[in-house]
């Protein structure tokens, strides 16, 4: 009886210390990744694309045999696209200490009201398409793989100078993607030598806009920029024609999406965006890309979905090289650090990340034809 309870110690001391060291070695056989995004709401179509970008990433990756023999697997939190939600999105994996990372999320708003808990939780988040000018050196845990205000604001108005447009409204929704992009796009169209008639405000939550519209129409503009998103501005682009307002209209990356078409239908043709990618690129990566994503998802990744599918090589990437230096073990500190000196060359452009953590890159202006995203040849 005393040998049985001696061995049955032994074996239980012996799987104590296993567990331990595999704790050691980063815990479990997988890398959890976290996601708070807008998956449902009026911008739920972006945070849809940046899961499913980074679900098919995950597969390749963990199908090649994982990170560092781990295998990658998402946790999801869906924040509606209101902050407060994101900030408890942030927290419930702040505090979840298998979570090694978080991508999110798709607001400035929202990233903006988690950037306090990640910087204290040291947990390394990642964005796909938070512009705002606010969040630049926030925190020494916030990666930007996304466009910035401050550079789509001057592109939209030195393509409407370019254009011969020199008197211009801005229409922007009232938070802080819209106020900042308005502000750049002013700034840059007053120093090109250009004239803003006026900047009009809405909510992203509105559905009728003829009272900024009738305003619009009595100022009789060159052009009209829009600073919104694909819901907001869609509905914007629709009554915008249906009033009879036959200008250029341009928008930032937030309108390149196959849902702004979706909602304003024929009234798309010709408008123009600022983005990083479009589906019709002819480059074999980003072909390779869009068939698969068609094979899965029966239609083409948006501009969203490319940069998550790209971000999620870049974190497992930045994975293995942690791993490598620290004898496989990785930390959310070790992560971060290895992020910093990433570059990765996707299927958005070669990844490289500043010293305050923004993505420099080149920017794409694009066009829509025949109900499609076209590389912009004006």
């Amino acid at each position: 009886m005393k040998k049985t309870k001696i061995i049955s110690l032994i074996m239980a001391c012996t799987l104590a210390a296993a567990l331990l060291a595999g704790c050691g070695k980063g815990g479990s056989d997988k890398l959890k990744i976290g996601l708070v995004a807008p998956l449902t709401g009026d911008n739920g179509v972006m945070g849809e694309s940046q899961r499913r970008g980074y679900e098919m990433a995950m597969e390749e990756i963990n199908a090649s045999g994982g990170v560092g023999g781990k295998t990658l697997e998402l946790v999801t939190y869906d924040d509606q696209g209101d902050p407060q939600k994101a900030a408890s999105g942030a927290q419930k994996f702040a505090d979840d200490k298998s979570v090694l990372a978080i991508g999110g999320s798709c607001n400035s708003s929202s990233t903006l009201a988690m950037i306090p808990i990640i910087d204290g939780g040291k947990l390394p988040d990642l964005v796909v398409s938070s512009s705002s000018a606010a969040l630049t050196g926030s925190s020494e845990y916030f990666f930007r793989m996304s466009v910035q205000d401050a550079a789509v604001g001057p592109l939209m108005a030195d393509a409407l100078t370019k254009m011969g447009k020199k008197s211009i409204v801005v229409l922007y929704p009232n938070n802080d993607y819209g106020k900042g992009l308005n502000e750049s796009i002013v700034a840059q169209m007053l120093a090109n030598g250009g004239d803003v008639l006026d900047s009009l405000t809405y909510l992203a939550t509105d559905q009728d806009f003829t009272a900024q519209l009738t305003t619009v129409k009595n100022l009789d503009p060159d052009a009209i920029a829009l600073a919104g998103t694909p819901t907001d501005s869609g509905l914007l682009i629709k009554q915008i024609r249906q009033l009879g307002i036959d200008v250029p209209l341009i928008g930032g990356t937030g309108l390149y999406n196959a849902k702004t078409i979706e909602i304003c239908g024929d009234a798309a043709e010709d408008i123009i965006v600022i983005g990083v990618y479009v589906a019709s690129n002819p480059d074999p990566k980003v072909q390779e890309l869009v068939g698969k994503y068609v094979a899965k998802y029966k239609q083409e990744p948006d501009g969203f979905a490319a940069l998550a599918y790209d971000q999620m090589y870049v974190i497992a990437q930045a994975a293995e090289k942690a791993m490598a230096a620290n004898g496989g073990n990785i930390t959310r500190e070790t992560l971060a650090a290895a992020l910093k000196t990433t570059a990765y060359d996707g299927v958005t452009g070669s990844v490289t990340f500043n010293e305050v953590n923004d993505w420099v890159r080149p920017y794409l202006t694009l066009t829509v034809k025949n109900g499609a995203f076209v590389m912009f040849e004006g």
